[in-house]
């Protein structure tokens, strides 16, 4: 059954619907997770203890010890901050607006400007190498670079890309699926996700890309491959796809929920985590083949989760005005600390 196509973006990921929220304590100790207001789009940790959480007004974090306090950094003003790709505690690279991608090698403590070929958003950067990395966005999007990002090449979609009727007969452009999640499994081997069931493969470390047969139409916000066979993509209208064969088939998994919004995936050992609308998360035992919901206070429910990076059993989901989990297993922890019991709907530790 084909699911109905639809041309959302998500409000969270635009430039243009940002949020005015007060400026973060800063001080030589860092801060604490209850500090951090601002929208988070996307985490990236290199280790159960280090890494960097981006999102809203230019917010950089950084934590070295599993979230307990945060060192903020200055990247680039106000710009919003809507994907990151880390290598260790030294490299990583930031996607933004307007085809800007950021670099730091030295933690944190310096970022410098890259600019693409482009002036797309980019919503997704993933580096496999200090030297190769790609970036995808608006508008059927992607820029790839051999050289650690000093240079960038817009990489053109397939020839024989297709869209479904419906998208064409709605006007939209042929080449003009916007393109949200990432995933690669080593230097080579690497899959995106996008509006109107897209998903791509390349072989060749994101040079080249074919297009992968999902049967549905509904946009796929993220995606995360553990090896060069399995992998999940979530999306709108509940969407959860699951491949066993590097995506020459996809089959639909089933939802604990209907119609809601899946913005991202992580996907490490048996363990899987979902982020999503409503306050939403989900948890799975089994890479994936079942999901349970994972409740979080009832007051989240006009929140939003967006990020998820995976390191051995831990994972780190953050979202909408600040939130953050930190995962042990199937089990999760609400940096923030307050009380995911409240109104009797949350079971998450606290």
């Amino acid at each position: 059954m084909i699911a109905k196509a639809s041309r959302t973006m998500a409000p969270i990921l635009t430039a243009v619907a940002l949020l005015c929220s007060a400026p973060s304590a800063r001080g030589a100790d860092g801060i604490g997770p209850r500090d951090i207001r601002q929208n988070l789009f996307d985490a990236c940790f290199v280790s159960p203890t280090e890494g960097w959480v981006v999102g809203d007004l230019g917010r950089v974090y950084k934590t070295t010890d599993g979230g307990a306090t945060w060192q903020r950094q200055e990247a680039a003003g106000r710009d919003p901050m809507l994907g990151i790709s880390c290598l260790d505690g030294k490299q990583a690279w930031i996607s933004s607006i307007a085809g800007k991608v950021y670099k730091t090698a030295d933690g944190g403590a310096t970022w410098t400007l890259q600019q693409t070929p482009v002036k797309r958003n980019l919503f997704k950067v993933v580096f496999v190498s200090p030297q190769r990395g790609t970036a995808v966005g608006d508008f059927g999007t992607i820029v790839h670079t051999e050289d650690g990002g000093a240079t960038w090449q817009e990489v053109m979609l397939p020839e024989d890309f297709k869209l479904p009727d419906s998208a064409l007969d709605s006007g939209v452009l042929p080449n003009d699926a916007l393109l949200y999640g990432m995933s690669f499994v080593d230097e080579n081997h690497g899959w995106i996700s996008g509006e109107f069931g897209t998903i791509l493969a390349t072989t060749d470390g994101g040079q080249t890309w074919k297009q992968q047969a999902t049967g549905i139409e509904s946009t796929l916000f993220g995606i995360d491959f553990i090896d060069r066979n399995t992998g999940l993509a979530v999306g709108i209208d509940s969407m959860i796809l699951r491949t066993d064969d590097g995506g020459a088939t996809w089959t639909p998994v089933r939802s604990p929920f209907d119609e809601r919004s899946y913005y991202e995936v992580g996907l490490s050992g048996q363990y899987a985590w979902i982020a999503g609308g409503q306050g939403t998360i989900l948890v799975s035992k089994d890479g994936g083949k079942e999901w349970t919901e994972f409740k979080t206070p009832i007051q989240f429910a006009s929140e939003w989760f967006r990020g998820v990076s995976m390191v051995g059993e831990r994972a780190f989901l953050v979202g909408g005005a600040g939130l953050i989990y930190r995962t042990d297993g199937a089990e999760a922890t609400l940096l923030r600390g307050e009380p995911t019991a409240a109104h009797g709907h949350g079971e998450g530790k606290s």
